[in-house]
């Protein structure tokens, strides 16, 4: 991972780089190297896989919104199951 980090940045030419694994994201959020996260909620629960960002027993990570008024808020989706 340490190279993927050293070269990435030069790679990307200034663009932004994505990155789209839970488990080399949630090293990199662990290390202070992502900027920014973008999450897409889907209203699917699946039963399988691995969990984005799942770390038990580490320190919470606090996120600010950056396309909203109040940065604290709390974003809630209310969903029902479909039968």
């Amino acid at each position: 991972m340490a190279e993927a980090v050293r070269i990435g940045p030069e790679a990307a030419g200034g663009k932004n780089l994505e990155v789209l694994s839970p488990t080399i994201g949630r090293q990199l959020l662990e290390r202070g190297l992502l900027d920014e996260i973008d999450l897409h909620i889907v209203p699917v629960l699946l039963g399988d896989g691995i969990r984005l960002y799942d770390n038990p027993g580490g320190t919470p990570v606090r996120l600010g919104l950056l396309n909203g008024d109040d940065h604290a808020a709390a974003v809630n989706v209310r969903c029902r199951p479909v039968r």
